[in-house]
């Protein structure tokens, strides 16, 4: 059973960029945060990352739409408590109930701080990137309280290498299932 602890939701409208340089932005930030990314059509796309230890996962989902010369960008950012978690927390709460209460809120208000600081980064990155099309650069996010973990585990392996679509020869990221150009599904 998995325990959803919040869901942020934030849509913005973008000027002077198409909606193929919004996916591509997508694509670069959410993976260059260790997000495992899929696209479920060519201006809509899922993400997930694992955290192990916690029991935590954290997802996305970005959904695009025409708002007359914009484009509308739906983001959403959710983090769930696995039952690998749920579980860690029963025993602490068995074990030493007070301090597990006291630990629980602060993470709680640390998830919640770190997803903002990740959607206000994402967004950051969005109005900058028609002067600047490229991935990210330097080191992704870590959160405070996933300091100390192995690097979270992502939903989908990225195999990274860029491919052409087969119909229009438009590069696509080798996980993409639709062309951001044409649509092809492939």
């Amino acid at each position: 059973m998995i325990k959803n602890l919040f869901t942020k939701h934030d849509h913005r409208p973008i000027a002077e960029i198409t909606k193929e340089e919004v996916m591509h932005a997508a694509s670069y930030y959410w993976r260059f945060n260790n997000f495992g990314i899929s696209f479920s059509s060519p201006y809509s796309m899922q993400g997930s990352q694992y955290f192990s230890k916690l029991g935590l996962r954290q997802s996305i989902s970005i959904y695009l739409v025409e708002e007359g010369p914009q484009i509308g960008v739906d983001l959403s950012l959710s983090a769930e408590l696995t039952d690998e978690g749920a579980a860690l927390g029963i025993v602490g709460a068995i074990l030493i109930l007070p301090v597990t209460v006291a630990v629980g809120a602060v993470s709680y208000i640390e998830y919640d701080n770190d997803a903002q600081r990740l959607m206000n980064g994402f967004w950051q990155y969005l109005y900058g990137f028609k002067k600047n099309p490229k991935p990210p650069t330097g080191q992704p996010y870590v959160p405070s309280w996933a300091q100390g973990q192995t690097a979270p585990q992502t939903a989908q392996p990225q195999t990274g290498m860029p491919r052409a679509c087969p119909k229009c020869g438009t590069q696509v990221d080798s996980t993409d299932v639709f062309c951001k150009k044409c649509g092809a599904k492939f």
